[in-house]
């Protein structure tokens, strides 16, 4: 049996990505640490900042995320981490 994966459908730009990043508004936000943790995290979203040439999605708590870590944010995934399920639990 063969399956193909058909992502070419659903895979979003980097441009539009950040166009659909709610701004001032609680979203459920997927990312990566420094580290490489994972963290899920119900956050509210304060503005889009660059830091030295990078872009950051600064929350309401002054934590800014740079945006090549974000996977998910509000159930939109990240054209980076184009394969990456979602493996936990909502429990």
């Amino acid at each position: 049996m063969e399956t193909t994966l058909n992502q070419s459908d659903t895979t979003l730009t980097d441009a539009e990505f950040r166009a659909l990043i709610p701004l001032n508004k609680f979203v459920r936000l997927d990312y990566f640490t420094d580290l490489r943790e994972f963290i899920r995290t119900d956050a509210m979203t304060k503005a889009i900042v660059s830091i030295d040439g990078n872009d950051h999605l600064e929350l309401a708590t002054g934590e800014q995320i740079p945006l090549d870590r974000v996977i998910r944010i509000d159930g939109h995934l990240s054209p980076r981490y184009p394969g990456y399920d979602d493996y936990s639990c909502s429990c």
